[in-house]
């Protein structure tokens, strides 16, 4: 039922999913995973956020940098986000910057029972 509900207001909501009026950027919806996944930015291996647009999709791993937003481990996520252009980023960085605009939904996630 949570999840239909969700999934509902994502709909409607990515409705919103615009350009803003700063130059190069665009509001989007996003969920953030409760935990973050291995990655490599360039030589440097870390762990990066996992997100995706609809809940039905993969997770996908964000290298961008996120202002704005303190992510706790076991907390899962919807987020109101621009994602900006970044003008002549460096060779390895991300050439899209995140802001989060609103938290929209932020739940923790059941942990599984240890055995």
């Amino acid at each position: 039922m949570r999840l239909a509900l969700i999934a509902a207001a994502t709909l409607s909501l990515a409705a919103c999913a615009t350009t803003s009026g700063e130059h190069g950027s665009r509001t989007r919806l996003i969920y953030v995973a409760a935990q973050k996944a291995p990655c490599s930015t360039g030589v440097m291996k870390t762990e990066c956020l996992q997100y995706r647009e609809q809940p039905n999709q993969p997770w996908q791993l964000n290298y961008a940098p996120v202002d704005n937003f303190q992510w706790e481990a076991g907390h899962e996520y919807l987020l109101k986000i621009t994602e900006i252009e970044v003008k002549h980023p460096p060779a390895d960085a991300s050439a899209v910057r995140w802001r989060v605009d609103k938290v929209v939904e932020q739940h923790a996630v059941d942990k599984p029972p240890t055995p």
